[in-house]
């Protein structure tokens, strides 16, 4: 019995360290936008009213519109991320909310092009994630698959309206993008050291 409960501990000292090690590695910023400036916008932003501020960059216009953004240097090591995470707070009219969707769009060294894009959001600040392996869809495959994260070279930033269409003004307002990890709940931890040691006590019982 001594024997099974010093493997357990075993067990969850080795989760514990795990966890530990994923939390400790910082998340990978691509901009914090402050004081951030597009190289290029396109159309409805193009004319839009623009405030680049100390913590953030936030755009008031009509329609779809885009930007285009040179990322690659300071260089972005990137790989072993699992999410892309953006910080953004959307606003307008009530008769926007749970339209506007807001898109990224990452370009390797190669010429991959992935899209994450969160389409019909409601009004308000938003921390949303997806899997860097998983975009909405893919713009272009590059001559290598995958995204490279170590190589990332410009960005889009986009911004569909949906249903809202071009019926009135929005602001968006970019907060943070990063390449981040998901560190798992301690409840969650919790549960995979008990599952470990119920798996060594039906072990030891069939012994």
């Amino acid at each position: 019995m001594m024997k099974l409960k010093s493997v357990c501990l075993s067990v969850a000292a080795a989760l514990s360290v795990a966890l530990l090690g994923v939390s400790a590695r910082a998340d990978a910023l691509i901009t914090d936008f402050d004081n951030f400036t597009s190289d290029a916008l396109y159309p409805s932003w193009s004319s839009a009213t623009i405030v680049s501020g100390a913590s953030s960059y936030s755009i008031t216009a009509t329609g779809y519109g885009s930007n285009y953004k040179y990322i690659g240097f300071p260089e972005i090591t990137g790989a072993g991320y699992q999410d892309l995470e953006l910080t953004v707070t959307l606003s307008g009219p009530p008769e926007a909310d749970g339209h506007l969707g807001p898109i990224v769009g990452l370009i390797d060294g190669d010429g991959t092009h992935y899209n994450f894009a969160w389409y019909g959001q409601q009004l308000g600040q938003h921390v949303l994630t997806q899997n860097t392996e998983s975009p909405t869809w893919v713009a272009a495959p590059g001559t290598t698959p995958g995204l490279d994260l170590n190589t990332l070279t410009h960005m889009h930033m986009q911004l569909d309206p949906g249903g809202f269409g071009t019926t009135g003004e929005y602001t968006i307002e970019w907060e943070n993008l990063s390449l981040v990890n998901r560190v798992p709940e301690p409840a969650s931890l919790a549960l995979m050291v008990l599952a470990g040691g119920a798996g060594l006590v039906r072990l030891r019982k069939r012994r």
